[in-house]
């Protein structure tokens, strides 16, 4: 592993182990708030709160600073390794369109085959990705399902409704992933066999339209990346302004307590 890799790998575990050890105090607090306010009568207040809450202001600065520091200014570039895709992307342009000998044919059918199964692969992905997405949101835009007089038993019914739908997406995205890599790999290997055994007259020069030419180029410019995400972060902050003034705020803190006091059973 280069010293560049051992360093993120070691900064990686730093900010995984700090990230729990905050969770884990802000878990002892929020205890802390319940027990000690449990005999008063008064639990949970703005001012009881905030004044638990600032014994921790220091390690969250610096959680969010470590957090802002990995993900905006990396340490160290690590240059990515490549992949069976990448491998072939650069043979596609040297495969010859024909060839002679067994050797040729076998190689070019086993080469088709190996694209049909990744592109199914994918395709089972997508659709199972658009079941999951289809069915979450029917169940979402149905509001007889969130009446508000049994909050727990809705969290377990969005639980029980969503979750099987969102595992089942993710599986077949990993599953896509991996065969993916491996018919990537086999492809790589075949497609060496028809350069080598194919006829050199008849490469195939299939040129790219201009505009996917452009459109790659300026997806792989690093400032294209930084516009994305500084897009993403705009957006966030307007919505997140938007909560605030339409009350939506005042409604997730209203459903943070119920969720508290009634699914985990502070109350």
């Amino acid at each position: 592993m280069e010293k560049s890799a051992k360093i993120r790998l070691i900064y990686a575990i730093f900010l995984g182990v700090f990230t729990v050890a905050v969770g884990l105090a802000i878990i002892c607090v929020a205890a802390d708030i319940y027990y000690t306010g449990k005999d008063t009568g008064v639990i949970y207040s703005r001012a009881i709160v905030g004044e638990r809450l600032t014994a921790l202001a220091i390690p969250l600065i610096f959680l969010i600073a470590a957090i802002i520091l990995g993900a905006v200014f990396p340490l160290y570039k690590v240059k990515a390794a490549r992949t069976p895709e990448d491998t072939l992307g650069k043979l596609k342009a040297r495969i010859p369109q024909s060839g002679d000998g067994e050797e040729f044919t076998a190689a070019q059918n086993a080469y088709k085959k190996a694209a049909i199964i990744r592109l199914v692969a994918w395709l089972v992905a997508l659709a199972a990705a658009l079941a999951g997405a289809i069915a979450t949101l029917c169940y979402l835009v149905d509001t007889a399902q969130f009446s508000g007089k049994d909050v727990t038993g809705e969290i377990f019914n969005l639980v029980k409704n969503i979750l099987p739908w969102l595992c089942v997406a993710f599986a077949a995205t990993i599953a896509a992933t991996v065969t993916s890599g491996i018919f990537a790999r086999k492809q790589v290997a075949v497609a060496k066999t028809m350069i080598k055994n194919g006829d050199k007259q008849a490469v195939a020069q299939k040129a790219e339209p201009k505009f996917i030419t452009v459109i790659k180029s300026i997806i792989a410019k690093p400032a294209f990346t930084w516009a994305v995400r500084g897009c993403i972060f705009v957006l966030a902050v307007v919505f997140i302004i938007l909560g605030i003034v339409n009350g939506g705020a005042n409604d997730v803190l209203v459903k943070a307590v119920n969720i508290c006091t009634e699914c985990i059973g502070l109350g």
